[in-house]
């Protein structure tokens, strides 16, 4: 059965959702796949007795070598890797992506990104989800640099994922688990959800299911796909009480009167992603990021219309045709430009007219427009100071980035 390339799975989710008992049900399980898997040094290894031709192996060098060694050997028919319980799977599927052989064979011929998998808690994870605690909180040993929360991680590990396994349903009554699959299909519609006791999925279902594409993988977030108009609203979808709202608009926000929203309870709203534009910070696009209890507001990027003409991206016809299709008004007129609010929100029985009539509230008024940039400068601002080189951006903007950077 061996064949290169090998296809290769990659195991996410949080702590003590299951990915190490759902990697042994896959070596113990394993239908006459031969696996070799892979886990972190700070993973637990188990004592789960493994199938014929199956090994565990510790990551011991970079992912990409140790993935290309062990399909070299011929041995083996796939390969799973298990990720630690704080990592962002998008991270490791860039890295893949990008990885170079160290032999003659390029890596893409030696191995494949097949699926990514995302193991959940049925008994924790909405819990977790309404966590506004830092991850450092939950684990001691993590990176005291990485100011994640809980509920950010899950995220991340949600959003990007083919494959998601909701296990320990055993644990939860039926209108919890309805609710939690709810919830999860709103982050990511495109995931195929498995239920299970014990992380016992059939290995066809997460091993050579030649699932993952990169750019359907990383665009299969449900504010993204609702943001490009992607998303089947249809309440006889399954969906029926998930709301979905994108807001645009075409003037700034007052600072004082949207900090004052976003400082609110955000009632039923699971997830809000975008960028805005604030009177006050005239060349700067915001990026808002929220999840559960959690909200950020950061920097996202200069605006193409408070930039010289001189800036803009040459020989890029892709970028250039979108630059003129997020400008407002005359080719020359830099007064609105590219600048503009686009935020989606989805939450479970959302009130999108409020919600619509809330941002509403806190577009500059035509008196406070007739001031014009200068004298918006005025206006008191609450938000914190942004510092646009430390979230100065070293990656292509493609159709799948959802970095919130307002050139994209």
């Amino acid at each position: 059965m061996n064949s290169l390339p090998l296809p290769v799975t990659v195991l996410s989710g949080f702590f003590g959702a299951g990915k190490t008992s759902l990697l042994n049900h896959l070596l113990t399980n394993g239908e006459g796949v031969r696996i070799a898997a892979i886990v972190s040094d700070r993973g637990d290894a188990g004592q789960a007795e493994m199938s014929e031709g199956c090994e565990r192996h510790v990551l011991a060098d970079d992912l990409a070598v140790t993935i290309e060694r062990l399909a070299a050997q011929g041995r083996f028919d796939a390969i799973v890797v298990e990720s630690s319980g704080a990592t962002d799977p998008i991270r490791v599927a860039e890295h893949l992506a990008l990885a170079e052989s160290e032999g003659e064979v390029a890596f893409p011929d030696i191995a494949r990104l097949d699926t990514m998998v995302t193991v959940v808690d049925a008994s924790s994870f909405l819990r977790d989800y309404a966590n506004t605690g830092s991850l450092i909180e939950r684990d001691s040993d993590h990176d005291a640099d990485d100011d994640r929360t809980i509920v950010e991680v899950l995220v991340e590990q949600v959003e990007f994922c083919d494959v998601i396994v909701v296990n320990k349903v055993d644990l939860v009554s039926t209108e919890a688990l309805a609710r939690l699959k709810q919830v999860l299909q709103a982050l990511n519609p495109r995931a195929v959800l498995f239920d299970a006791r014990f992380a016992d999925v059939p290995v066809s279902e997460v091993v050579n299911t030649e699932r993952f594409d990169f750019d359907e993988t990383a665009s299969a977030a449900g504010w993204l796909m609702t943001l490009h108009d992607q998303l089947d609203t249809d309440p006889e979808a399954g969906q029926a009480d998930v709301a979905h709202l994108v807001y645009r608009a075409r003037r700034p926000f007052h600072p004082e009167r949207l900090w004052a929203l976003l400082n609110e309870e955000w009632p039923h709203v699971l997830r809000a992603k975008g960028f805005f534009w604030l009177a006050t910070r005239n060349d700067i696009g915001g990026s808002l990021s929220q999840a559960g209890g959690v909200c950020r507001q950061d920097p996202a990027g200069i605006w193409w219309a408070a930039q010289d003409r001189s800036e803009w991206p040459t020989g890029d016809a892709e970028l250039e045709a979108e630059i003129v299709a997020d400008w407002h008004g005359d080719p020359d007129d830099m007064t609105v430009g590219d600048r503009r609010q686009e935020l989606v929100l989805i939450g479970i029985d959302l009130d999108v007219y409020a919600w619509h009539d809330k941002f509403d509230a806190c577009v500059l008024t035509d008196e406070e427009w007739a001031l014009g940039p200068e004298g918006w400068k005025q206006f008191s601002d609450p938000f914190p100071s942004w510092d646009i080189e430390e979230h100065e951006h070293d990656h292509d903007h493609g159709d799948d980035c959802d970095c919130g950077h307002p050139m994209h």
